[in-house]
């Protein structure tokens, strides 16, 4: 698909728009950022590392459409509650209260340990799903995002239960750790799209995405913590030969998120495919348990119950 999206994305214009692009600092991330920047928007990218950001927004201004474009970034930890909430407030600062498209691209593949922040919670949980959440809860609910969210972490599964009492999965904790990552990836996909469901539903007005990078080769892993065989097997062998065949690089990639936020072309994928889709932009059979709407609204709740305290 990234080879059509490329093909359909020649030429567009996105001139006085506005993308934020979180886990902008790197992989994924960044070659959104830079896509984006290419098409003419203005872009701002979150991610916690200063030195990364930096980096990313002076490539992105080597590529601009226009001298006018404007670059910013967030330096923010997004695994916090705490951290999410300021990020949020200062990218209303730093649009001026308008972003046509957040694109989220932050956490990555779970490392089967169960880990928590300073603030107490599950730490894989907080950075690829709960501040994921609240992001777009957040700049929809104050009327900051405009247009559309893409969240790009796989969608679908088969899930017709779950135990939102123990969404952080700490009975879980001592199963070992090949374990723990199957349940993890379970997790992240049943909530996600549960929750996704839900904002379609509140905010009617945005196009939420949730959309699976396929294989994309990035070195993003590395830092992950991912058992060793794994992390080798996949960083060294599988995503390599992916990318030169059925896969993606980084920059091919890229066109993927740009096309399903801002291309006009994306009305005839959505009214075929939907807004859960596969890395070929094929609809994705969602788990069950996420097209119930009372599982919806409780999936919502609960994630929107982190925001107290913090």
């Amino acid at each position: 698909m990234s080879a059509q999206a490329c093909k359909a994305n020649n030429g567009i214009d996105l001139t006085g728009k506005t993308a934020v692009i979180a886990g902008g600092s790197q992989g994924i991330g960044a070659g959104a950022a830079i896509r984006f920047a290419q098409a003419g928007a203005n872009i701002i990218v979150i991610g916690r590392s200063q030195e990364r950001l930096e980096k990313v927004v002076s490539e992105a201004r080597k590529v601009a459409k226009s001298a006018d474009q404007k670059f910013d970034y967030v330096s923010a930890d997004l695994s916090l509650v705490s951290g999410t909430k300021t990020a949020a407030k200062e990218i209303e600062a730093k649009s001026n209260s308008k972003v046509e498209y957040l694109i989220q691209t932050q956490g990555g593949m779970p490392n089967g340990l169960h880990k928590t922040t300073t603030e107490g919670i599950e730490s894989h949980f907080a950075v690829q799903v709960l501040n994921r959440f609240l992001l777009n809860y957040i700049l929809a609910s104050s009327g900051v995002l405009k247009n559309t969210s893409v969240s790009v972490m796989a969608p679908g599964g088969t899930e017709t239960e779950f135990n939102l009492d123990d969404i952080e999965l700490t009975s879980s904790k001592d199963s070992g750790r090949y374990a723990l990552m199957g349940k993890q990836i379970s997790r992240d996909s049943v909530v996600a799209d549960t929750y996704t469901k839900a904002l379609q539903s509140k905010f009617p007005q945005i196009k939420f995405f949730h959309i699976s990078p396929g294989l994309v080769q990035t070195d993003v892993m590395i830092n992950q913590g991912v058992p060793f065989p794994v992390r080798e097997l996949l960083t060294y062998v599988v995503f390599p030969i992916a990318s030169r065949t059925f896969g993606n690089t980084i920059t091919s990639y890229a066109d993927i998120p740009v096309f399903l936020a801002a291309n006009g072309r994306r009305e005839s994928v959505i009214v075929k495919e939907g807004y859960f889709l596969d890395n070929k932009n094929k609809k994705t059979s969602l788990s069950p348990y996420a097209l119930y709407e009372k599982n919806q609204q409780a999936v919502f709740e609960k994630l929107k119950g982190y925001l107290e305290g913090y």
